[in-house]
């Protein structure tokens, strides 16, 4: 068995993105007797990186990416789609593992058995209102059919984005599909984020993409709701976006918010790792989720956490957190936040969760059941 591990999607600025932490921590975790098993195809740009972080695994470049090939997409993605045909068919694997999706050049079908990874199946859930998205969305719906066509296998991350697949394309037969859960790694050490600012003695915490479908306009209003109830202050994790200029932002200043609110972006792991461990209680309002990385964080952490119930969330957080519905609904939500200060999880529940979670979603795991799946195949 050998494994060609698709990484052509993780360019240097792309190297803290959740899909290139994805491959990384499987390949981190593979055993040392299985890495001489194991090819990556890389972005020429990823080279040195690749000798530097892993000189045990065999590699190969792939010189097409947008700096090689034609500004023209359709002339790029013909170019693309000829040079990953001849790198992949010539390389001498067996298996061809695709990480990453809706790069278009990785739905053919090639010489190699094909496993590919499905994260979630969003941008054909959203209804666009532009002509431009609605084409968009028919082109990536017809590009997960094809990608999972191809596939050997393909791989869900939660028992939802199985179900979400089998629903959206009831073509694909269900025992082709294997799920395997995405594993969840912490920061060795915690260190405060808090270097040119006094910390919050008190705060709530939100982490995740300041994006529409991850609601954080919902826990705004909650908040402002709480203002007068509660003195916590709430810190926002996330990377500064038009949403955030022209939505969130206005709502806090047109609410006074300003004082009570934090934004934080660009955090390392381990500052992260900080701000689960000393916040009072941990929020995922989120509207859509193939798997969900921080609500299982901030719990491995003993944070209390207070969760929505949409799409896969109760199944990967194992339905063991505190839970809100609807996940608009501000009103609820502040009145779960403010059950939950007034009575959190005892710390041997909290310590009973983040040791399941441990267990549930170690890397160790999520590579055996990987290294299961390829040898049979």
């Amino acid at each position: 068995m050998n494994v060609l591990v698709d990484m052509t999607h993780i360019t240097p600025d792309k190297l803290y993105a959740s899909l290139s932490i994805y491959v990384f921590r499987m390949l981190d975790a593979m055993p040392a007797a299985e890495r001489k098993h194991f090819t990556l195809l890389i972005p020429s740009e990823l080279e040195d990186f690749t000798r530097r972080r892993y000189p045990e695994y065999a590699y190969l470049l792939f010189p097409a990416t947008r700096a090689h090939v034609s500004r023209h997409k359709l002339l790029r993605i013909a170019q693309q789609i000829r040079v990953y045909r001849r790198i992949v068919n010539s390389s001498g694997c067996d298996i061809l593992f695709i990480a990453n999706d809706l790069y278009p050049y990785t739905h053919i079908r090639t010489r190699l058995k094909k496993v590919v990874v499905i994260h979630d199946l969003k941008v054909i859930k959203d209804t666009p209102r532009s002509w431009a998205g609605k084409i968009a969305r028919y082109l990536n719906f017809r590009f997960y059919a094809s990608f999972m066509k191809h596939a050997e296998v393909v791989v869900a991350i939660s028992n939802y984005t199985k179900e979400d697949i089998l629903t959206h394309y009831p073509s694909v037969r269900p025992e082709k599909i294997k799920v395997i859960y995405n594993s969840v790694l912490l920061a060795q050490e915690a260190v405060s984020p808090f270097k040119n600012t006094s910390a919050p003695e008190d705060y709530l915490l939100y982490v995740n993409t300041l994006q529409p479908h991850k609601n954080p306009l919902t826990l705004l209003k909650a908040f402002q709701l709480l203002k007068d109830k509660i003195s916590h202050s709430l810190v926002l994790v996330g990377k500064e976006t038009s949403y955030w200029q022209e939505e969130l932002l206005p709502y806090l200043q047109a609410h006074q918010l300003e004082s009570r609110i934090l934004h934080l972006q660009n955090l390392r792991e381990e500052e992260l790792r900080y701000l689960y461990e000393h916040a009072r209680l941990f929020i995922t309002p989120s509207l859509r989720e193939g798997f969900g990385y921080t609500p299982i964080e901030a719990a491995l952490c003993q944070c209390p956490v207070v969760c929505s119930t949409c799409e896969a969330l109760p199944d990967t957080t194992r339905r063991q957190l505190v839970y809100y519905q609807p996940p608009q609904d501000a009103e609820a939500l502040a009145e779960t936040l403010l059950r939950t200060l007034q009575n959190p999880p005892s710390p041997a529940r909290r310590a009973q969760i983040a040791a399941d979670y441990q267990d549930a979603y170690s890397c160790t795991r999520q590579v055996q059941d990987f290294l299961t799946l390829f040898h049979h195949c």
